[in-house]
């Protein structure tokens, strides 16, 4: 997830300096200049963007199942599913 987002961030950043430099009518040599900077820059940002996202998912899926067997656990022995019924 971490390498996902930040390859989506860098590729946007650096397509949007390449569209703009077209559009404006830039040279070559600074575009390519700025399009490699923005796009080590948005990089690092899609790199902390997704190692957040990947915490918080995996703390959400973490609590779920935990939660979950405490439930199991909890109940009574005789309302616990037995190997046969699964």
């Amino acid at each position: 997830m971490v390498r996902t987002y930040a390859v989506i961030m860098a590729l946007i950043g650096m397509n949007v300096i390449l569209m703009r430099a077209v559009k404006e009518g830039a040279g070559v040599d600074s575009t390519i200049i700025s399009a490699i900077a923005w796009m080590i820059v948005l990089g690092l940002v899609g790199a902390v963007v997704g190692a957040l996202a990947k915490t918080t998912v995996d703390e959400s899926v973490q609590t779920k199942i935990k939660a979950e067997l405490a439930a199991i656990n909890s109940q009574p022995q005789s309302s616990k599913p037995s190997a046969d019924t699964i």
